[in-house]
């Protein structure tokens, strides 16, 4: 039974035990359950878009394939080096719960290893209790930080690029960093890429600065038409940002990024406390938008929504198609299914 906690998840992840084959990484804050398996895929393969050690599974494939997991596993590498399946669950899964345990028995076979991405777990649940119980297998819990933890994170980068943060900004910076560790690390590297490498302190006239309308101002007027029901203003500001130079799959993962922040507005209650805590904004036109984005992808279909945007990631990566194409057509996808919606 393996539950790390503290510092010793990150030894975890920066050095995984030869022994330790599957990896569950669980919980309530989705920002920070990404940063761990994508920090702990790279310890393991180095390379987490190698089209022939890692293969990415998600609800749907699993569904369509109750072998998928299990072939996916047996695989050998082609090229050497360490195999790796990556699986991410919008929800408790028997299946994966099921191989765990078979894998545990003896039954099963393991080439590489497994890292399953998962949202909140009860204690109750089949996956959390299979990674929790196995020998070989670790459950990573991933819970909120809370403010204080964020601005030491904040802190903790401004130092590595020779920077300091002044007194008066410290508490503001605090609000600003509210939501998940990924929405907290997007600020930060805001403020990383505002200020520069060349040392200082980061002010209050530098938070306010990056509080203007930027790249990602323009990157919301496309999802936010998208998962709104506007068809045509998506497909114009798609346009426009094609136009402009900005790649589909930064596009794709803003879409990404604004799904998981209207799951996260959903799970904690949808209501005023809920934009706060789930890093979404929360005043004038933006907040309107988003709650309209958030009333026409109800939490039963925002895992659909997500599940598209990340097959659409994966097929830009590994198919002939034009990226273009493909990140539109899904946008144009989203706006349709969101346009009945909000009529109701």
């Amino acid at each position: 039974m393996v539950k790390p906690s503290g510092g010793s998840v990150d030894r975890l992840l920066k050095s995984p035990p030869p022994n330790m084959r599957v990896f569950l990484i669980f919980g309530p804050d989705s920002g920070l359950v990404r940063e761990r398996a994508q920090a702990l895929a790279l310890a393991i393969t180095g390379d987490v878009d190698d089209p022939f050690n890692v293969t990415r599974l998600s609800d749907e494939d699993i569904k369509a394939d109750a072998a998928a997991l299990a072939d996916a596993m047996a695989a050998m590498s082609l090229m050497g080096g360490e195999r790796l399946v990556r699986v991410r669950l919008s929800a408790d899964n028997a299946s994966v719960a099921r191989w765990i345990s078979d894998f545990e028995a003896g039954d099963m076979v393991a080439e590489g290893r497994l890292i399953v991405e998962a949202g909140n777990l009860t204690k109750a649940s089949k996956l959390r209790k299979a990674a929790e119980d196995g020998k070989k297998s670790a459950a990573i819990a991933c819970y909120e930080d809370n403010a204080r933890d964020l601005v030491a994170l904040a802190e903790e980068s401004f130092r590595a690029a020779g920077l300091s943060l002044s007194s008066d900004a410290r508490q503001t910076l605090a609000g600003i960093l509210e939501g998940n560790r990924e929405l907290a690390r997007s600020e930060i590297e805001k403020l990383l890429l505002y200020k520069g490498f060349d040392g200082g302190e980061v002010t209050l006239e530098d938070l306010a600065a990056i509080s203007t309308e930027s790249a990602d101002a323009a990157l919301d007027k496309i999802v936010d038409a998208a998962l709104c029901g506007e068809l045509g203003e998506a497909d114009l500001q798609y346009q426009r940002a094609l136009e402009s130079g900005t790649s589909p799959v930064a596009i794709v993962r803003a879409l990404q990024r604004k799904i998981d922040q209207i799951e996260r507005y959903h799970q904690l209650g949808g209501d005023q406390a809920a934009l706060a805590r789930s890093g979404a904004p929360r005043f004038g036109p933006p907040a309107q938008r988003f709650q309209a984005a958030a009333r026409a992808w109800s939490r039963q279909r925002i895992a659909r929504a997500r599940d598209i945007a990340f097959e659409t990631e994966r097929a830009i990566k590994r198919s002939g198609s034009p990226a273009e194409a493909l990140a539109g057509e899904t946008l144009l996808r989203l706006a349709r299914a969101a346009s009945p919606a909000r009529s109701r």
